[in-house]
């Protein structure tokens, strides 16, 4: 099936139309190519596909930075440099925003922020096989592992134990054991701070900017420390007054930004694993292990500005009526996934969009992080 890429759209898939006019979604395919596709599910509204051969090629297109890229399932968007790829999630965020949240205008964005390729990320999930001592990362569209020697764009540390591998073969065992795994498989999640890595539970010290934290394998902190400043300033100048709220707050890694400021924060997380490492990394703020939704009913809480970082899935319709009903004079809305960012805008009646910033935190992958500051109207 050949195919005319109109434009990228979110995960960095190319979007067509077929011949019927239908919608088909395309990996591996950049804006203003023709490409030669292979048919992965039909849909019924929507087909996916993946570029199998380019015969017109972006002027954009490189080769891709890693030589495993077309054999590890990692990464999905090694095809254009990391300006360029910013700089089409940016189009990604800003479409999503003009179709999905119907703004009437896209409001101004500040230059979006990317950094390189190379070994930039400090967190990783190793799949293992202990039956046949292999470890490294899934195959593409398959469950198989693909044994790594080097990984590129793993920081140091991180890249030293996947060549080695007994650190992440004694780590399996330990969980299998513990998990009673039967297939001899299992995920060995790693963290890389400052000195030292973390595999499970035990936590590390990591400095961003001038702001330490203490993070473990086993919850969920920024793989690109090397950018994170950049959403940190942007987080911080952009809230206004002396009560904030962070929901879904982690670890505390937007808590901890406004330690010794006497400002009073609320850090709302339920994973209690992530509170128990905000308290250490915000002490001054007052965490709550509770669903959003369900403390905000009972909390009292009158903030001045709002901080929202969902999961990928969004805020959801409980937890955002609840929000809106708080009457904030600020929400700052940081986000995993445009689309269901800009759901969730689209519902925030009141409330307008004053700027908004991509960061490319993940180079090399369809994902991207974006960052929105809306003002009550």
């Amino acid at each position: 099936m050949r195919l005319k890429i109109e434009k990228a759209v979110t995960d960095a898939m190319g979007l067509a139309h077929d011949e019927n006019g239908k919608i088909v979604l395309v990996s591996g395919a950049l804006p203003g190519e023709v490409v030669e596709c292979s048919l992965l599910d039909s849909g019924r509204g929507v087909a996916k596909a993946e570029a199998v051969s380019v015969l017109e090629p972006s002027p954009l297109r490189i080769a891709p930075y890693c030589p495993y890229y077309s054999i590890c399932g990692g990464c999905n968007f090694q095809i254009v440099s990391e300006k360029d790829s910013a700089s089409i999630k940016e189009d990604i965020v800003k479409d999503n925003l003009l179709r999905i949240a119907k703004v009437d205008e896209l409001p101004p964005f500040e230059a979006a922020v990317y950094g390189s390729f190379a070994r930039y990320r400090h967190r990783a999930r190793f799949h293992v096989c202990i039956r046949d001592r292999k470890w490294g990362f899934m195959a593409k569209k398959s469950n198989e592992i693909v044994r790594i020697e080097s990984c590129p764009l793993l920081s140091s540390r991180l890249d030293a134990l996947l060549g080695d591998g007994r650190e992440i073969l004694s780590a399996a065992r330990s969980a299998i054991f513990e998990n009673r795994t039967v297939d001899g498989r299992a995920e060995v999640s790693a963290f890389e701070g400052d000195d030292e890595v973390s595999l499970g539970d035990r936590s590390v010290a990591i400095t961003v900017g001038d702001i330490p934290y203490l993070v473990s394998a086993n919850v969920f902190f920024q793989s690109n420390p090397r950018l994170m400043p950049d959403l940190l300033s942007f987080v911080h100048d952009n809230t206004i007054g002396n009560t904030i709220m962070d929901l879904y707050s982690g670890v505390g890694t937007f808590s901890a930004i406004f330690e010794g400021e006497g400002k009073k924060v609320y850090a709302v997380e339920r994973e209690r694993r992530c509170l128990v490492l905000s308290r250490k990394n915000a002490p001054s703020a007052l965490s709550f292990t509770s669903d959003v939704a369900l403390w905000g009913k009972k909390s009292g809480a009158r903030p001045d500005t709002i901080i929202v970082d969902p999961p990928r899935t969004g805020i959801a319709r409980d937890a955002l009526s609840l929000i809106l009903s708080f009457g904030a004079e600020r929400i700052i809305y940081v986000s995993c996934n445009s689309a269901t960012a800009a759901r969730d805008i689209g519902m925030m009646d009141g409330y307008g969009i004053d700027k908004a910033r991509v960061f490319d935190f993940y180079p090399g992958s369809g994902h991207e992080e974006s960052a929105f500051v809306l003002s009550r109207r």
